[in-house]
């Protein structure tokens, strides 16, 4: 997660510059860039929009993705670091695959939690990622079967919420160190009044050890509006 969030000041940083280069050119920036061709996208009734491209490579392989419009940008002064901690409970139960039978099933498969099993949560986006066999059709419906329980139906066991505060909190001491130090320090210069320097998706852990499961359960069904 840190290395992901370096990753995105150095775009944004990257961005500002070529953007003012692009600026002085003859390059219309407020134009919409164009869908590739090969994709094919459409909405459902539900919402949710959806986008396919066909990729030969890997064989038999189908790559889920479930992208969600909520990161930490949406989160409140009591709420900072639970757009986090939501991912990560996608892992630990669901309304289909109770506490950690989802991560036993697709193991049993052959799906590796991390090159095929991931997630990741950013400023204003929470992104889940899953490969599964294609070759077998009922292990594609499990694979959309995990992408609807991630979506709308978590358990959130309180049992489960609590130790995963020990797990978050360690990932966020595991992230202290000069590289952390030096973005506080980058950070509030580079987005100078803004909301993304108030938001870092790790969030606080004075709130990731103590805020009461209710706040969790309200910020997944409620949310908050980006400033």
């Amino acid at each position: 997660m840190k290395k992901k969030l370096i990753c995105l000041i150095t775009i944004a940083f990257s961005w500002l510059i070529t953007s003012g280069l692009f600026a002085q050119g003859n390059i219309n920036l407020s134009k919409s860039l164009s869908i590739d061709p090969d994709v094919v996208m459409g909405k459902l009734d539900n919402g949710l929009t959806y986008y396919i491209r066909k990729n030969v490579k890997p064989e038999h392989r189908v790559e889920m993705r479930l992208a969600v419009n909520t990161g930490s940008l949406y989160e409140d002064e009591t709420q900072q670091g639970l757009a986090h901690f939501t991912e990560h409970m996608c892992f630990n139960g669901t309304r289909n695959f109770p506490k950690n039978e989802l991560v036993s099933y697709l193991q049993s498969l052959g799906i590796k939690f991390g090159p095929n099993l991931n997630a990741y949560t950013s400023f204003g986006e929470t992104v889940y990622q899953l490969q599964v066999p294609s070759d077998k059709e009922d292990l594609v419906e499990k694979g959309y079967q995990v992408l609807e329980d991630w979506a709308h139906n978590l358990t959130l066991d309180n049992k489960e919420i609590d130790k995963e505060r020990g797990i978050i909190t360690e990932e966020w001491r595991l992230g202290l160190g000069a590289d952390d130090r030096m973005m506080k320090r980058y950070i509030p210069i580079i987005l100078k009044n803004s909301r993304y320097a108030e938001r870092l998706p790790i969030g606080k852990p004075e709130i990731i050890k103590n805020f009461k499961y209710q706040r969790l359960k309200i910020f997944i069904t409620t949310g908050i509006v980006p400033i």
